[in-house]
């Protein structure tokens, strides 16, 4: 295993049990033994404040605060952190153009940004659309193995436009530009990748989807676990392909 893959899984058992401080100590000497001092010392001292916290001894967990300032460590590591950890993430957001190179986008997240090993859901940048070849590195990566919740729904923007009409009345409207994150070619690779079976709820609205879209979810060999799907809404399915879509995966599931 190389050392990227054993801060990832230092990492997963750190997040597979966030209330334990065991996994973070022990991730603390991984650090040491690998010419990061200060990170570990980080961690263990936002640790023994939290364990002093607890213990309702507060001039000793200040004494502790007093040393993460001097030492630069929370100039160093700016924001919030949980005994040395950020806060546990609910979804993260994804930009494609990071998934052009999968393990520096890994090094990234575990350098920067180790709490989206707890996250549950991703969404994906609305500027930077998915493509087809970018599902496989989605589902690869290590911090995505707790990803149940798939919002890949396009991102509708909402404009006042202003005209005047012939008899020279102004006359306000609302205008809505789409500006979908996947496409019909993406929808079939997703619904083919045996990673599906680790999804619950997948969002895919106001995405101009046509019926292919619809006819590989319903062959999906996978998306067996789909609790929810959210596909009518900004979509243009025509025929029967909507029933069986909803024969497909139960009247309660899609929408």
């Amino acid at each position: 295993m190389d050392l990227l893959s054993q801060h990832e899984a230092f990492l997963r058992a750190i997040f597979d049990a966030p209330e334990d401080d065991t996994p973070r100590l022990v991730y603390a000497d991984f650090l040491q033994e690998n010419g990061e001092d200060e990170r570990a010392e980080f961690i263990r001292l936002q640790v023994e404040r939290a364990r002093l916290e607890a213990d309702g001894d507060s001039k000793a967990a200040n004494d502790v605060l007093v040393r993460e300032n001097v030492n630069g460590y929370r100039l160093k590591w700016f924001g919030e952190f949980e005994r040395g950890m950020e806060p546990i993430r609910e979804s993260h957001t994804i930009e494609a153009e990071r998934l052009e190179d999968v393990r520096a986008y890994r090094a990234w997240i575990v350098e920067c940004s180790p709490s989206l090993f707890a996250a549950s859901g991703l969404d994906v940048f609305h500027l930077q659309p998915l493509r087809p070849h970018h599902i496989d590195p989605l589902f690869a990566l290590p911090c995505n193995h707790r990803v149940s919740i798939w919002n890949l729904g396009g991102y509708v923007q909402e404009a006042t436009e202003v005209s005047e009409s012939a008899g020279g009345e102004v006359v306000g409207f609302m205008n809505f530009a789409v500006f979908p994150v996947v496409t019909t070619a993406v929808v079939e690779t997703l619904a083919q990748h045996c990673g599906a079976r680790r999804i619950t709820s997948l969002d895919l609205r106001n995405n101009e989807l046509d019926n292919d879209a619809a006819r590989a979810l319903v062959k999906s060999p996978y998306l067996d676990n789909l609790k929810r799907l959210r596909l009518l809404e900004g979509n243009q399915f025509r025929g029967r392909v909507w029933q069986q879509v909803r024969e497909r995966f139960g009247e309660d599931v899609v929408e």
